[in-house]
């Protein structure tokens, strides 16, 4: 064939050959599309599934949250199985090789890893925390914590630490692990849902962990590993203190493998705890000043100083002195907190006929004792005695609704009437993570604390008939931007006009010795400001009064003594100017009375506020 046949024909050939090229390449182009879209479809339905389970997933927390409250375990850990499901099920649906595949393409791929993630993450929290947390809630509950003839059973108690220590751990590395995700290529809904997840973990990890931390040191504290000693204090709010009111009795409470065996009620007077000529615990910075000889000499007056550790350490060096025995933590507890006890009991009789309640504890104990034996302080302590001893009986005897009580110890707590003290700093650190621990108040970033403290000072018992309210006010009344506090107290004193005639010579105290009417009483109102602030000045019944320049360590201290005769009330602004110029919330930390403080807020005026 001649040269130029041989051009013609190859020309023919690749006629006929292109086309066969391109076809081929069409196909698999086709082909390519059609996975793609069929990955998409895959992709965008496992999707569209799983953001249906989470989202019927997330809904089951707030309910088990309630279940717990309730104690319906039957019911947490049907909610926990189905909850454990529909996470288990979103993990699958975002966890195949297709899914996978789709996290390599640009943009969808951030948004898909983030997904998967979120329910990996979920699933795991589920089946590694609420799932055993589930099974811990059928055999810890109150009903499982009720004392059985006087013992606490501590092996549910161990398991739970043990569950909870696992909780913990897990929402930790969870937390961690959604903090860590990328978002930063994220569409909108997807990094609203990694924000929104973030702050339930972020919420939910640090109550675990506090949670785990009681629960594992309970069992120690219940006299596991070796019998522990604690000292109750029973303080009485007729006579008041800073910290609640003069420590009326004392009794030694021994925990042994969760045996609770509540020894005699000792009464701090009538000689029973030495005088001591120096406190026996360092006095801190600004305290002898403020108190005098009143702070850590005598039992009858280790509640003076508003601060619980001081109270404690002072009660643990006297009853070794006095009885050689080694405490190892001190508890507080007054009679408006056993009335909250008793809700969760039948009602008690006692010797005397009357039948000890909820609503007639505290009036018998804090008034109908005092007037009913006014000559006999014996006769008074006995019958305290007695129903402190019987009112533990009921309580450790199991015949009680645990709910009831846990709710009742709740309220106390918050109220500041239950305070706990430990020398050992772990267990000493958790009662300052549940605040019981009766620390002086503590100022944040976003809120400043002041203190309110109130101390009878007639030796009366008369405080039963105190009513005392607090208002705060601020403003920015200054040049230099700090704000300006005002912290009113008004008391009431609403014992009968007749008290001389009508009422026990045991409740009107030392009025004679003191030089008051009959049915005056007279108290010692403190505020401690927050550190680092100024007190400016301070009006009483609407007469600026002189304010002596106190401290209690960093805490500036205004103090005044009032008095109010039958049916008067006293007012009381102190005038406080903050350390910094950042606005703040204010708050009132106030001595736990007979009658509840009523706190609120009023406007402040500035043109009334104290100068330099």
């Amino acid at each position: 064939m001649t040269e130029a046949g041989n051009r013609s024909s190859a020309r023919r050939t690749a006629k006929r050959s292109k086309p066969r090229i391109y076809r081929r390449w069409w196909f698999w182009g086709a082909i390519a599309v059609g996975v793609v879209i069929v990955a998409g479809a895959w992709v965008g339905v496992r999707g569209l599934q799983a953001k249906v389970e989470l989202e019927a997933a997330i809904p089951l927390a707030s309910i088990i949250k309630t279940q717990l409250l309730v104690g319906d375990s039957a019911a947490v850990s049907a909610s926990v199985k189905s909850m454990a499901g529909q996470t288990a099920r979103a993990r699958d649906l975002t966890d195949d090789p297709v899914w996978r595949a789709a996290e390599l393409v640009p943009f969808v791929g951030a948004n898909l890893a983030a997904v998967r993630n979120l329910a990996d993450v979920a699933d795991d929290v589920v089946s590694g925390a609420a799932v055993p947390l589930a099974a811990t809630a059928a055999t810890l509950n109150p009903a499982t914590l009720k004392p059985t003839g006087g013992a606490i059973d501590l092996e549910p108690i161990v398991a739970a630490g043990e569950a909870l220590n696992q909780a913990s751990t897990v929402f930790a590395a969870a937390d961690k692990r959604v903090s860590d995700l990328d978002t930063s290529m994220t569409v909108g809904q997807v990094t609203a849902a990694v924000d929104e997840f973030h702050g339930f973990l972020g919420s939910i990890t640090p109550a675990l962990v506090s949670a785990s931390q009681v629960v594992e040191a309970l069992p120690d504290a219940l006299g596991g590993t070796a019998p522990r000693n604690y000292v109750i204090v029973f303080q009485n709010n007729a006579e008041a203190r800073a910290l609640g009111g003069t420590s009326l009795s004392f009794a030694l409470l021994t925990i042994d493998k969760g045996r609770v065996t509540l020894g005699d009620a000792v009464p701090a007077g009538f000689g029973n705890f030495a005088y001591y000529q120096e406190s026996v615990i360092p006095l801190p910075e600004g305290v002898e000043a403020l108190y005098g000889s009143e702070f850590g000499r005598a039992m009858s007056n280790v509640t003076v100083r508003p601060y619980f550790g001081s109270a404690a350490e002072t009660t643990r060096v006297m009853w070794k002195q006095q009885f050689g025995i080694d405490v190892d933590g001190v508890i507080s507890i007054d009679p408006v907190a056993l009335g909250y006890l008793l809700r969760g009991t039948a009602p008690i009789p006692i010797s005397t006929g009357d039948v000890l309640t909820s609503d007639t504890l505290v009036p018998l104990l804090l008034n109908g004792v005092y007037m009913r034996y006014w000559a006999d302080n014996a006769a008074q302590d006995a019958v305290y005695a007695e129903i402190v001893v019987k009112t533990f009986d009921q309580l450790l005897g199991g015949e009680l609704d645990p709910k009831v009580v846990l709710s009742a110890l709740t309220q106390a707590a918050s109220e500041h009437r239950v305070l706990m003290w430990s020398p050992k700093a772990e267990e000493q650190a958790i009662f300052e993570s549940l605040g019981v621990d009766g620390s002086l108040p503590k100022s944040t970033e976003k809120t400043d604390r002041v203190g309110v403290y109130f101390q009878e000072n007639v030796g009366s018992k008369m405080n039963y008939y105190l009513k005392q309210s607090v208002n705060l006010g601020q403003a920015a009344c200054r040049a230099d931007g700090k704000a300006s506090y005002r912290v009113g107290i008004d008391l009431t004193n609403e014992i009968p006009g007749d008290a001389a005639t009508s009422i026990s010579p045991s409740i009107l105290g030392t009025f004679v010795r003191e030089k008051l009417e009959p049915g005056v009483q007279r108290m010692i109102v403190m505020v401690y400001a927050p550190p680092g602030s100024q007190i400016l000045g301070a009006t009483v019944d609407g007469a600026a009064v002189q304010l002596e320049s106190f401290h209690d360590t960093d805490y500036p201290v205004a103090k005044l003594i009032v008095s109010m005769e039958p049916g008067a009330t006293s007012k009381m602004a102190i005038d406080v100017v903050a350390l910094g110029t950042g606005k703040k919330a204010l708050e009132a930390q106030v001595t736990p009375m007979v009658n509840p403080t009523t706190i609120s807020d009023l406007p402040l005026d500035c043109a009334t506020v104290a100068a330099e």
